[in-house]
């Protein structure tokens, strides 16, 4: 029955081809978004993990340091130190800028300020980290090199540093500033951040600040985007279901076309079994061969994306995997044809 399936497979390759063509593109399409998905995840892992630190503290009733307009006076730093269980702590300012580059237009871009020789360690992957006021490291994704300058809020700054993976709202780049130069912008020079950054747990309450752990801090974060995760999570089972249906329908026509070869075998005594193994080997073969077909369409594809998806390994295993799955229920599926037809078909007209 396998060296059937597949001469009949290679008998019927016009719609074979076809139907892998049009598997391989749902299916790609269907791995770029789930990629997308969780490079919009990732990106907010990154970005916590930047700032370091075991726990942040951010004004009272306010729901997070990435979602909120709630600075806290500097000042209270010296308080923080003292509280017990902490070991250090960093003020920071986040916020969101325009900035404009000697040889683009204006780019929507994270801000983040913080204090030199501080816990918060900015790791470039090339140039330095920003040691003073009017200087700046950048996110390669904003395209901007090293020597450049940039322009935000009619600030000149100098391009000292370059970052990787540090973007975060749906893949916007960010420009990383000292703590007084973003005081300067957000703060009308004003002694306030957005939060403090702690290493160390706090033992005790910390004047009318409220203690957020990283994860929630990620959370926060999450949260404005969490409509179009959702989003993408759904269009991107929709696209495996419209994948399975493909499949499916090819093994459905191929049971129609084969019914009277299906009763031959049948009148010569091979087992439903036998048959319904023939369709569910198309089923997978059709499923792994449009699987390795679609991840190598998304590794083309990906690069095309505005923001950085990032398609591991395991991605791919997974889309075959499940590819197959597919393959092998869609086979189960169409076999009622095969389990139903009537071996005295095999000698009709005959």
């Amino acid at each position: 029955m396998i060296l059937v399936t597949l001469r009949d497979m290679q008998w019927r390759a016009g719609r074979v081809v076809l139907g892998l063509g049009a598997t391989a593109l749902v299916l790609s399409m269907a791995a770029l978004l789930g990629a997308l998905h969780d490079s919009f995840l990732r990106e907010t892992d990154r970005t916590v993990a930047f700032f370091g630190g075991d726990r942040w503290l951010v004004a009272d009733q306010v729901s997070g340091p990435f979602t909120s307009n709630t600075p806290v006076r500097t000042a209270l730093t010296r308080k923080v130190e003292e509280v017990d269980g902490v070991t250090s702590v960093s003020p920071v300012a986040v916020f969101r800028h325009v900035v404009r580059g000697a040889s683009r237009g204006f780019s929507d871009v994270n801000v983040i300020g913080f204090e030199p020789g501080g816990a918060v360690a900015p790791v470039p992957v090339s140039g330095r980290a920003p040691a003073r006021v009017g200087e700046a490291a950048v996110d390669e994704r904003l395209g901007v090199a090293v020597g450049s300058t940039l322009r935000l809020a009619g600030r000149s700054l100098r391009v000292v540093g370059e970052m990787a993976g540090l973007t975060y709202n749906g893949g916007t780049p960010t420009v990383v500033i000292t703590l007084l130069e973003a005081q300067a912008v957000a703060f009308d020079g004003q002694a306030l951040a957005s939060a403090f950054v702690v290493d160390g747990v706090p033992r005790g309450a910390v004047g009318d600040l409220t203690t957020m752990s990283p994860s929630q801090v990620r959370d926060d974060l999450r949260r404005p985007l969490s409509v179009a995760t959702s989003a993408l999570g759904l269009v991107a089972a929709l696209l495996w279901l419209v994948a399975a249906g493909i499949v499916a329908m090819m093994a459905y026509l191929s049971g129609l076309d084969r019914s009277r070869d299906f009763a031959v075998f049948k009148a010569l005594g091979v087992t439903t079994r036998r048959l319904l193994l023939g369709l569910v080997l198309q089923g997978a073969v059709v499923g792994l061969v449009a699987s390795v077909a679609a991840v190598s369409l998304a590794l083309v594809l990906a690069p095309a994306f505005p923001v950085d998806i990032d398609l591991t390994l395991l991605d791919g295993l997974r889309l075959v995997v499940i590819a197959l799955l597919v393959g092998v229920v869609a086979g189960v599926v169409s076999v009622r044809g095969p389990v139903s037809v009537d071996p005295a078909t095999a000698f009709a007209n005959s």
